[in-house]
């Protein structure tokens, strides 16, 4: 009986962490939590990018201010782009020379 009691109240507090704010060091993005500056949506576009996701979240946080959000890989002008959300802003980043080709607001 003692072990049932323990098992609900660990679930009640766990479900309760999720409720007000999410695990420790996450972020609530496109209905799910992820951890801030992971790549979510163009993983097949990967190989065609010549710097790494770490570069472009370094360079995305150099050209904004805010929280850190999800990287997205697309397609962009003709080429591919790293997408990362910093704060309320979209920084676009050349996947191919690293640098920034755009900033916009977050949709």
């Amino acid at each position: 009986m003692i072990v049932v009691v323990v098992l609900v109240a660990l679930v009640a507090l766990t479900a309760a962490a999720f409720a007000f704010g999410g695990p420790r060091g996450l972020i609530w993005d496109d209905g799910h939590y992820a951890k801030p500056g992971t790549l979510d949506d163009g993983k097949d576009l990967v190989p065609l990018a010549s710097i790494s996701l770490s570069t472009a979240v370094a360079t995305a946080q150099g050209a904004a201010n805010g929280a850190l959000g999800q990287v997205d890989l697309e397609h962009f002008h003709g080429g591919i782009a790293y997408m990362v959300d910093i704060g309320n802003q979209e920084v676009r980043v050349d996947a191919t020379s690293g640098k920034v080709v755009a900033i916009s607001p977050r949709d």
